[in-house]
């Protein structure tokens, strides 16, 4: 037992063998050289210590002479043990034991054959251990691949960390420029606001003040005259009372004027009007990106049993087909229109509205796409669409609001060109529906079919809404 715990002691954890030039770590566990060296070979920044997994900046490691020493000394003995393995008795008769019973498992003599294990299949023992050994050997190789492949699985937890985190750091980064850049268009024009407001009240005021000061001016004249009027009617003697009367006359024909009409509320350039802070919200687009785009429908595509509004703004299907010229761009069998714009760069994002529909199909395609005959609306034909299409279940469109027990009104699409990705939303509260990973090589245009009116229950219109 003591000679098993020893080569316990003196083995690799990660190769299983007695140590070859065995080194310590600084948590003073031991490893081949060779083998720490290939489990760290293939990780980046940190490593850690395999056995206690304790986290190491530096990759240093120590010479373990005393323990190889101590290693070279056991190997010795085994391979004298390994010479003197032919004088292992049999305890019961004293013979050698030059037989392996494969069916007991054990080593043993010839008396023991020709008795209890005549019956049982028996090799010679150095055969046996030849067998016994490649098993060994390919047990070992296989728990080596095993080790190998959750090493490869915690490299790959490693870097999908780091992967999240610089994603993390890119995204807290680009949020703190999006709301700083906000906040600094908002505090301007809050500060702008308020400067015309306190310019145009200092008008006002000055302007009520003069009034006041007028008519505080015409009180001072009439009760002067009042005064006047009232010393004079007082003097009792005729020759006096009668002194300058008539100038004393012509004074109280005095006529007021009153400055001028004002009203005791903010005019409405100053208040702003019920409007103001939708001007703030129509310039704040330009430091949002991407802003909403509005869209409009283009007839030139429209299959002819589409309606389409007369602003180009929504459509539905009937099925009375209109004669119209058969042009390249227009769909002839599949009820799709594209919009009227395309994008060949950048990020985009429009909004649709559903309504009560029960089916629809809403997403974006390349220009060259197929608009003849019967069409699968693939990915792979340059379509990246989605649907509510609870009776087609053979088509490749995901049905990306079947697992919704309150199915959007309003349906947001994101495009992000160069990012190679289309985003669908439910416009309602902005929850994420379905994402379409792909690499855009032409121009792409929005997309969109009201699909059939299913006897009356899907008759309203797919609505291009505006910002």
């Amino acid at each position: 037992m003591a000679s098993a715990d020893l080569t316990h002691e003196l083995t690799c954890p990660i190769c299983l063998e007695l140590f070859t030039d065995p080194v310590s770590l600084e948590c003073e566990h031991h490893f081949c050289r060779s083998c720490i060296s290939r489990s760290w070979e293939e990780v980046p920044g940190d490593v850690s210590c395999p056995q206690c997994r304790r986290v190491f900046t530096q990759r240093n490691t120590s010479p373990a002479r005393t323990l190889g020493n101590v290693v070279e000394q056991v190997r010795l003995l085994k391979v004298k043990a390994a010479e003197r393995e032919e004088e292992f008795y049999c305890e019961e008769h004293g013979e050698k034991l030059k037989m392996f019973c494969e069916e007991g498992q054990e080593a043993i003599c010839v008396d023991c054959w020709s008795s209890e294990h005549r019956t049982h299949r028996v090799i010679p023992v150095k055969e046996a251990a030849q067998i016994y050994k490649a098993k060994l050997e390919k047990s070992l190789g296989f728990l080596q691949q095993q080790t190998d492949l959750i090493f490869q699985w915690k490299v790959e937890g490693e870097i999908g960390i780091l992967q999240i985190k610089a994603h993390v750091d890119a995204l807290r980064t680009e949020i703190n420029t999006e709301f700083g850049k906000m906040h600094k268009f908002l505090s301007e024009r809050e500060e702008l606001m308020k400067a015309e407001l306190e310019r145009k009240t200092d008008k006002i005021l000055e302007e009520m003040g003069n009034y006041l000061t007028s008519t505080l001016d015409e009180m001072s004249s009439l009760e002067g005259v009042i005064r006047d009027l009232k010393a004079r009617l007082e003097i009792q003697k005729a020759p006096e009372f009668l002194k300058d009367i008539q100038a004393l006359l012509n004074r109280c024909e005095i006529e007021v004027h009153k400055p001028g009409a004002f009203s005791a509320e903010l005019p409405v350039d100053i208040v702003g009007g019920p409007l103001k802070y939708v001007k703030v919200w129509k310039e704040m687009r330009a430091v949002i990106s991407p802003v909403p785009t509005s869209l409009t429908l283009d007839p030139e595509t429209a299959n002819n049993q589409l309606v389409l509004s007369q602003d180009l703004t929504s459509v539905y299907l009937r099925k009375k087909k209109r004669e119209l010229p058969d042009q390249l761009e227009r769909f002839d069998s599949a009820w799709y229109v594209l919009s009227s714009m395309g994008f060949t760069s950048g990020r985009h994002y429009w909004e649709v509205g559903l309504g009560n529909k029960t089916h629809w199909v809403v997403g974006i395609c390349s220009e060259s796409v197929n608009r003849k005959g019967d069409i699968i609306p693939s990915p792979e034909n340059g379509y990246w669409v989605i649907g509510l299409l609870p009776d087609y279940k053979s088509l490749k469109i995901p049905n990306a609001t079947s697992h919704l027990e309150v199915k959007p009104r309003k349906l947001g699409v994101y495009l992000d060109y160069e990012g190679g990705q289309v985003l669908f939303y439910n416009a309602d509260d902005m929850s994420h529906l379905y994402t379409f990973t792909d690499t855009f090589t032409e121009k792409i245009y929005p997309i969109f079919n009201p699909c059939t009116n299913k006897a009356g229950n899907n008759s309203e219109p797919l609505t291009l809404l505006t910002s």
